[in-house]
């Protein structure tokens, strides 16, 4: 979980998520759907998916047992050599490397190097320098000494217990070390969304429509061409799945972020409770319940389309203004 992300967002995730899965046997066997929902709001999401595939082959391939050999660890899916590095380390007391940014910039400003190194480098010099005695507490230490005082703006110098032997400081090298990574612009994504709703149920797509909105259920959604219409894209939507015209009587306006995609989706509701208006099972769909949909949707997005849906639902004989979620 703290992989890409911050420790205070991740911290009401791991105590909820640890209360479901309090063990690898537990993981491996919930549904994917159950992992996702857990999840949802972290975003990054194949590392959940990775989290329980990783479980299940300790199951299968490791008797239930954690594995304990580096080696093995680099054969769980999801896990590279940093992740490997600090379980083996910290887990297990092994004197194992981790190279994070933290410890790159810790690393090259003791070294005083102003240019970028390869990545092999600090790799060498992070196994150089590790205890043998003391691993876990070493490398944890090193991280922390990057994450709050060799800081990348203003870093701490009166305060570092090592900066006797910075380089840096030395020659008075201030710059950011070491340089941030690129940022992938913002890419800007227009959706239309449907809410179909049918005596109590509403109708979801039995697969994931676009990859970055994960879950194995989603809600029938389609692009925004340029220039076309929100009302005539949902109806045509509509159209498609169900065969038949369905009156689109409310709009909602979601704003949503899933890493660097900033989402606006304009959200439809069509009342088809009139029997035999809608076909018992669309290709492809299923109507569900509303609350068991409320558990079964695993991103947040579409749970907060049911919940400006319901919005919808309350003024149901008649068109309400956008709503902004």
């Amino acid at each position: 979980m703290l992989q890409q992300t911050r420790v205070r967002a991740v911290l009401p995730y791991y105590t909820r998520f640890l209360e479901r899965f309090p063990d690898a046997a537990s993981l491996a066997r919930a549904p994917e759907g159950e992992v996702l929902s857990l999840w949802a709001g972290l975003g990054y999401y194949s590392r959940a998916k990775n989290l329980r595939l990783a479980a299940q082959m300790i199951m299968r391939d490791f008797g239930g047992k954690f594995p304990e050999i580096f080696e093995d660890l680099l054969k769980l899916p999801g896990v590279g050599r940093y992740t490997a590095g600090a379980i083996h380390s910290i887990a297990f007391n092994a004197p194992q490397p981790i190279v994070d940014g933290n410890v790159k910039r810790v690393i090259t400003r003791l070294h005083g190097i102003s240019a970028g190194a390869p990545e092999s480098f600090f790799w060498e010099q992070a196994a150089a320098w590790i205890s043998r005695t003391r691993p876990a507490d070493f490398n944890q230490a090193v991280m922390e000494l990057g994450a709050l005082v060799c800081t990348r703006h203003k870093p701490e110098c009166g305060s570092c217990p090592v900066s006797r032997f910075c380089e840096a400081r030395r020659k008075g090298i201030e710059q950011r070390i070491p340089a941030p990574r690129s940022v992938r612009p913002t890419e800007r994504v227009e959706l239309v969304m449907l809410i179909l709703e049918r005596q109590g149920s509403v109708l979801a797509c039995e697969r994931a429509v676009y990859r970055f909105i994960p879950g194995p259920l989603s809600l029938p959604t389609a692009a925004l061409s340029s220039g076309d219409l929100p009302e005539n894209a949902a109806t045509s939507l509509a159209r498609r799945i169900l065969g038949l015209p369905v009156r689109l009587r409310a709009r909602a306006r979601i704003n949503h972020a899933i890493t660097y995609r900033r989402l606006i989706v304009h959200l439809f509701y069509g009342d088809v409770d009139r029997r035999g208006l809608a076909p018992a099972r669309p290709p492809g769909h299923q109507w569900i319940p509303r609350s068991d949909l409320a558990v079964c949707l695993t991103s947040a997005l579409y749970r907060k389309a049911l919940a400006a849906s319901a919005e919808i639902v309350v003024t149901k004989g008649a068109v309400p203004a956008s709503l902004t979620v």
